[in-house]
């Protein structure tokens, strides 16, 4: 079984599951195939939220950072997933997925995790503190109430292994300090 086909096998595999394994399931099926060309998708958005809030936050599609979204976008399409706009749609997962970006931005590599899937196969997640400072940020910028409740939900969950270090001084650049320095306070 050559790795396109090994890919529709795992895919077709999770279609009865719940909308969160299978869009972990397409990112570590997608994760896989573009190892051979040393390309390491990045999750990061509302799918990154929802596996640091353990499934407290739910999202409808996955954004990834891929370096070679033309390889990336190739390997979907041969597994089953449609160009939709700027997502890549498979009808029988119902997943969908956006590739915002072709670098990590606003963000440290070395805080990327990898998580293991139930199946064996690694997904790589953006860091608790960078996603935290992305809510933030439209917390902060774009008064949006909805990010400030999910970056603080996710600073209490993972208080314990957050770099605080870095998490002020980016948040310092960032002018989201204050935000931090309340929650900061209120945990003492």
């Amino acid at each position: 079984m050559n790795s396109i086909e090994w890919a529709k096998y795992e895919l077709e595999d999770v279609v009865d599951k719940s909308q969160f394994e299978r869009m972990l399931s397409s990112v570590a099926v997608l994760t896989n195939l573009l190892s051979a060309y040393q390309i390491r998708p990045i999750i990061v958005g509302g799918l990154a939220v929802e596996i640091y809030t353990r499934s407290g936050y739910t999202t409808a599609d996955i954004d990834m950072v891929v370096s070679d979204r033309e390889a990336a976008v190739k390997l979907l399409q041969q597994v089953g997933f449609t160009p939709q706009g700027r997502h890549l749609f498979h009808e029988k997962l119902l997943v969908s997925i956006e590739i915002p970006s072709d670098m990590l931005e606003d963000a440290d590599e070395e805080k990327i995790i990898e998580i293991v899937t139930a199946n064996g196969y690694s997904v790589f997640v953006i860091g608790i503190e960078d996603i935290i400072l992305d809510r933030m940020r439209a917390c902060v910028h774009w008064k949006s109430s909805s990010d400030c409740e999910w970056a603080y939900r996710m600073f209490l969950i993972h208080r314990e292994q957050i770099d605080y270090a870095y998490l002020e001084a980016k948040a310092i650049h960032d002018q989201t300090h204050l935000l931090l320095q309340n929650w900061s306070q209120s945990r003492r």
